[in-house]
């Protein structure tokens, strides 16, 4: 299985009950499709770049994963229909960034030079 990094912007007009909701069918969905989420972050408000949908702010979200390939055209399918959604960007984690996460997200044992 690879690992992935999501980061989602919702819209900034749902309040903290809807954003939890949507954040929730976000995880079910990996997990019902066989990955596994190792981590879920909220970065909060933040104001756009430029207008996306006539929305100037967007609630931005990074999911970290572990899937396998075929989830990623899942998730950006249901993406593409769920309302919530402003933007996304699925993006598979090379080598080198898989070894700069840190061990307890990615479930990898320390290697031994590091424990010294």
């Amino acid at each position: 299985m690879n690992i992935y990094e999501n980061v989602v912007i919702l819209n900034p007009s749902l309040n903290e009950e809807e954003l939890k909701s949507a954040v929730d069918k976000i995880t079910d969905l990996i997990k019902n499709s066989g990955g596994d989420v190792l981590k879920v972050d909220n970065w909060g408000k933040k104001k756009l770049a430029y207008e996306l949908n006539k929305q100037k702010m967007g609630v931005y979200f990074l999911f970290l994963f572990k899937a396998p390939s075929s989830t990623v055209k899942k998730i950006e399918d249901y993406f593409k229909v769920f309302d919530p959604v402003v933007k996304f960007m699925v993006v598979k984690l090379g080598k080198k960034q898989i070894a700069a996460l840190p061990k307890d997200i990615t479930g990898m044992p320390v290697a031994s030079h590091e424990a010294a």
